[in-house]
């Protein structure tokens, strides 16, 4: 099979599926009073962590898309009401929405999980989160098909277009950190028959990812192997480590921790490249990215990342000439260079 790009993007789809998390960061919001919290006192998402003992990370997820929503503003750090959310949110004013959300809440799933998160009650949330398999070097077979087919429907558009908008001339030898499907290294391997890439990743997941590549008829340029990328040695050899949405299911010192094992297995002149859906500089847009991030504190221990975070950590595993470019759709292109 070649894939070849599709006459229009996918951000229509990422649209229609980001969508669904609005309802709950409101129903959510609403259940914990956190719009009676910020009308009493403004303040940032550490802040109210800190006065009502909420999760600071899934409130930095939460209130941003609540901005987004028209319900919030932003001034200064601190987090206050809209007018749209001083009529409509609060339980005092005569056209509050509450009573709907309340019911609509306790029939959908991210209500209970980002419930959960909020109330820093992640032990009790939804068992066989993808990235718990990740976090334990093991990922049973039904949940690796499950996983690696939801992620290659929602990334092979973005792998066949970062073919397009990105100079991969200068890359020859590629370790895709977390490949899943391989649908990164397959795209690259359509684009040159000289390149050469290899999917790291759980055993399942080889497995798996091998149909795909022999599907697309690129077994010849595209290989698997199996490593625990948190507890073993990384393979050398390779002038590119590709990481597409893997730092955002980890926490930022796990992201730092995975940058040094990546730094350390290249060579001099080797560079790292990371394909996320960034935020911009104030963390807060654009929408989907701040959907995405909120979906992350839900089912991961990460989020969506601004540049100047990954610049940070990146630099601090010794990457220097860290830049960003567009890719495709909703995401971008981040690189940094080992000297």
């Amino acid at each position: 099979m070649s894939y070849q790009l599709p006459v229009v993007d996918d951000t229509l789809v990422w649209d229609a599926w980001l969508a669904m998390y609005k309802v709950p960061a409101l129903s959510v919001a609403l259940e914990l009073d956190i719009f009676e919290s910020l009308d009493a006192q403004p303040t940032s998402p550490a802040g109210l962590a800190q006065r009502r003992s909420f999760n600071e990370r899934g409130l930095s997820a939460l209130l941003p898309m609540l901005l987004q929503l028209g319900f919030l503003t932003l001034h200064s750090g601190n987090y206050q009401l809209s007018e749209a959310g001083k009529k409509y949110m609060l339980k005092a004013s005569p056209f509050y929405w509450g009573h709907v959300f309340k019911r609509v809440g306790k029939t959908i799933l991210p209500h209970k999980l980002l419930l959960e998160t909020i109330n820093n009650e992640r032990a009790n949330a939804i068992k066989n989160r993808p990235a718990d398999g990740w976090e334990s070097g093991h990922v049973d077979m039904e949940m690796a098909r499950e996983v690696t087919a939801f992620m290659h429907s929602h990334s092979i558009a973005a792998a066949i277009g970062m073919t397009h908008t990105y100079d991969f001339s200068a890359v020859n030898r590629v370790l895709d950190v977390g490949g899943g499907s391989g649908c990164f290294a397959i795209a690259l391997a359509q684009l040159r028959s000289d390149i050469q890439c290899v999917i790291m990743e759980l055993p399942t997941i080889c497995i798996l990812a091998q149909h795909y590549i022999d599907d697309a008829g690129v077994s010849a340029q595209v290989s698997t192997i199996t490593v625990d990328m948190f507890r073993q040695d990384w393979p050398l050899g390779f002038d590119t480590h590709f990481f597409s949405n893997v730092f955002h299911d980890w926490t930022i010192a796990t992201c730092i921790q995975l940058a040094k094992k990546s730094y350390a297995a290249l060579p001099a002149g080797g560079c790292i490249l990371l394909h996320e859906m960034l935020l911009d500089d104030s963390g807060t847009a654009p929408n989907p990215a701040v959907a995405f991030s909120l979906l992350m504190a839900m089912g991961t221990m990460g989020q969506q990342f601004t540049l100047p975070l990954l610049r940070q950590i990146l630099e601090q595993a010794g990457f220097t000439n860290i830049n960003s470019q567009h890719s495709y759709g909703y995401y971008s292109l981040v690189r940094g260079s080992k000297l």
